[in-house]
């Protein structure tokens, strides 16, 4: 018997050193194009009420690279532009761009569409699109919101949504491989915005009080378009009386996937976005868990700012050929600018590399041709030299990506000697299950029902041909069982 327990106990020892030799060899998430990869699409992670009440089935893509034997790797989570108002998880030439440079180097990633939309102005002369004519789409009739809380509040509703999702992630971290202590966030354009609350905004005492409950929103004026993506497609709303309803939005935390780990990040980066007034006033980033920031602007972006200033205020002002402006009821937002100019007057600031790409500002003397300069070059509301930017930020982030002892406590666990789990977990191809030699087993789902016979050869299984999940694997001996995870 004692023979016993010290064999086991030799063993495990063998097993801890062999895995803790493997994760000191750190995974490289700085070099690109490392690896190709899986993607998973339309996973609902939670169902909630979007600004009208209309019910919003919320659904995210995840992104695996292929290759990446890290039981630990890095995950990051990220929100897709449009101006809350539209915009969609999967946009070719919106977020996908950026995603795929993480995923290729090797990170977990998960796009996430989170709910949009916001009330309508109940009054405005001459909306852009036809009253009078004019080059803007009519779908730019939907810029004019009510007054300047409704884009608060949508900021609020992205983070919430993107918390639940982060949760989401977490509670299947054994499937996907990856660590909850190396989780990080992004976003372009609003969903910068919503990332970057997603980061800072964790405590009640830091909740606006533009997102508790308000009067109702007036009726939108009809020359308004009540547009709004909702699962990637635009809907047109005809609001009554309970669609314009603003009732308090809940928890900082949201109510999304709520009983599951915590959304707190380790990381943040935004891609000309910012934040709110709010931010300042209510401290959002003072704190011990004040993630690592990385920002992006066009010194010149003609969208959001990269100071401080109404969100679309340079084409709404100068560029709308007659129109009534569009951004007299936005809020004041900080773009990336102002908030590291914010951070450098702090006492202890967070961690933070702010990327500023210079072009020259709009000349409101020159309206006409700057308005045809920025009309060619995309209101310089984008990222300029993506690669030379997902290098500083996976190289910003590389400490935290790619440190080997971060999960060491949540990979093989340290049990009593005669309670050796297999491991790696989760396996990607091979699983070793120590003590247990060369013979058929049978692999069972957790509710006990025969999925496979399998050949273990020498403490060795293959496991390429079960889809991810969890099983239970049964020797030939009816008293082993063992509880395994497949994630690629």
């Amino acid at each position: 018997m004692h023979v016993m327990n010290y064999n086991r106990a030799i063993l495990l020892i063998m097993v801890i050193t062999a895995m803790v030799r493997f994760r000191a060899k750190a995974q490289d998430y700085t070099t690109p194009d490392q690896f190709a990869f899986t993607l998973e699409s339309d996973l609902i992670y939670g169902i909630d009420t979007n600004y009208l009440g209309a019910m919003d089935t919320l659904r995210l893509d995840v992104y695996k690279p292929i290759g990446n034997v890290d039981v630990h790797r890095p995950l990051l989570v990220c929100a897709h532009g449009g101006n809350w108002l539209g915009g969609c998880k999967d946009d070719p030439i919106g977020i996908v761009p950026l995603l795929l440079q993480f995923v290729k180097r090797g990170y977990v990633v998960a796009s996430i569409n989170y709910r949009l939309g916001w009330q309508k102005d109940d009054y405005v002369s001459d909306p852009v699109a036809g009253y009078p004519l004019s080059p803007w789409p009519e779908s730019y009739r939907a810029f004019y919101a009510a007054d300047s809380l409704e884009m608060m509040r949508a900021i609020y509703r992205g983070m919430q949504d993107m918390k639940g999702a982060i949760r989401f992630m977490l509670a299947r971290a054994e499937q996907d491989s990856v660590c909850a202590e190396k989780l990080f966030v992004a976003g372009e354009s609003a969903g910068a915005f919503v990332a970057l609350a997603t980061a800072f905004l964790d405590v009640p005492e830091e909740k606006p009080a533009s997102c508790g409950a308000l009067p109702d929103a007036p009726m939108p004026y009809f020359k308004c378009a009540n547009l709004t993506g909702l699962d990637c497609i635009t809907h047109t709303w005809t609001a009554d009386g309970a669609m314009l309803a603003r009732p308090d939005l809940g928890a900082v935390q949201g109510d999304l996937n709520a009983d599951l780990p915590d959304a707190r990040v380790k990381g943040v980066a935004g891609f000309y976005g910012g934040v709110p007034m709010d931010a300042f006033a209510l401290d959002w980033w003072q704190g011990v868990d004040t993630p690592s920031v990385y920002l992006f602007h066009q010194t010149c972006d003609g969208v959001v700012l990269a100071g401080t200033g109404r969100p679309l205020t340079t084409m709404s002002a100068y560029c709308n050929l007659g129109a009534t402006p569009w951004h007299f009821n936005y809020p004041i937002m900080a773009g990336s600018a102002a908030i590291q100019q914010a951070f450098d007057a702090m006492e202890d600031p967070p961690a933070s590399l702010t990327e500023l790409h210079a072009c020259d500002p709009f000349n409101p003397d020159l309206a006409l041709f700057e308005c045809a300069r920025y009309a060619d070059n995309g209101s310089y509301h984008y990222t300029y030299d993506l690669p030379a930017r997902a290098a500083s930020l996976s190289a910003w982030w590389s400490g935290l990506s790619s440190d080997a002892g971060a999960c060491l406590g949540t990979g093989v666990r340290e049990e009593a000697a005669t309670q050796l789990r297999a491991y790696p977990v989760p396996a990607f191809s091979t699983l070793h299950v120590p003590g247990w030699g060369t013979g058929e087993v049978q692999v069972m789902s957790l509710d006990g029902r025969w999925t496979r016979d399998l050949w273990l050869r020498q403490g060795e299984l293959d496991v390429r041909s079960l889809p991810n999940g969890a099983y239970l694997l049964h020797g030939a001996d009816a008293s082993r069982v063992l509880r395994f995870v497949v994630g690629r």
